[in-house]
């Protein structure tokens, strides 16, 4: 069972600091203070605040970054083109077992095979409850149609707009630093494992199956922000439950 050492209040939602309009961002001794160029100000309580996903063109002061960091609190950025570039984390007092259980599996000879295996358990999994979710069922040719797209050719129709991608990312990124594993590892071959970006791709087409042709209507950046928000609100668990079948897969490789 994975233990993350810090948890959002409840009710705190990710906090969205535009990609146009230039903002400065500061801090009282409980809340961040924003103000834009027309100075206008917003308070943002930090009990409110789960995350922060940040533009460029927003100027941080260095106390507002640590009253961040010392709540918990990740600051990602993301470029004029919605690229994620990169996040600020807490410190990690601690080195969780999660991320020394991951580390060990993927020091071992057969530790790569093990998790290109999960990789693949897990897609087929996603795949298995979208099945069982389609009210008038799948026929068995779309079914073995699909298997061969997703779980062995990682190919599926798109529906989402690739805005959502790097908000997904930033997302998968926090999450990560709460268990105390970084995004990026390597194996003992010294090859460079993308945790990050294998399990984007997994939330991904998770979410592109289930918004369907809902997705497709997305236009501005607003919307799809707010899709993003909303199937996270309704699938909050989708990243923790990948997280913990790796988990147990480090496990059990590691008392063989």
């Amino acid at each position: 069972m994975l233990n993350p050492s810090h948890h959002p209040a409840p009710g705190a939602r990710a906090l969205y600091l535009g990609t146009r309009d230039k903002k400065q961002v500061d801090c009282t001794a409980e809340a961040l203070v924003v103000r834009n160029e027309r100075a206008q100000t917003m308070r943002y309580p930090l009990a409110r605040v789960a995350r922060v996903v940040s533009s460029t063109v927003v100027s941080w002061s260095g106390s507002a970054i640590a009253l961040c960091l010392q709540n918990g609190i990740g600051i990602s950025w993301i470029n004029a083109r919605g690229d994620a570039l990169g996040t600020c984390y807490p410190h990690q007092r601690q080195h969780p077992q999660f991320a020394s259980a991951l580390e060990l599996l993927l020091e071992t000879p057969q530790g790569p095979a093990r998790y290109q295996n999960w990789l693949r358990a897990r897609r087929m999994d996603i795949l298995v409850r979208w099945g069982q979710a389609q009210a008038d069922g799948v026929s068995p040719a779309a079914w073995e149609a699909i298997k061969r797209e997703w779980v062995y050719a990682r190919q599926f129709r798109q529906h989402l707009p690739n805005a959502i991608r790097a908000h997904l990312l930033v997302y998968i990124g926090a999450q990560l630093a709460t268990h105390g594993a970084l995004p990026l590892l390597w194996d003992l071959q010294a090859q460079p494992v993308d945790l990050d970006a294998d399990l984007c791709e997994l939330l991904w087409a998770e979410m592109n199956m289930g918004t369907g042709d809902l997705a497709d209507s997305t236009a501005t950046d607003k919307e799809s922000i707010a899709l993003f928000e909303r199937w996270i609100a309704c699938n909050g668990s989708a990243l923790e439950l990948h997280l913990s079948s790796l988990y147990c897969t480090a496990m059990k490789a590691m008392r063989e």
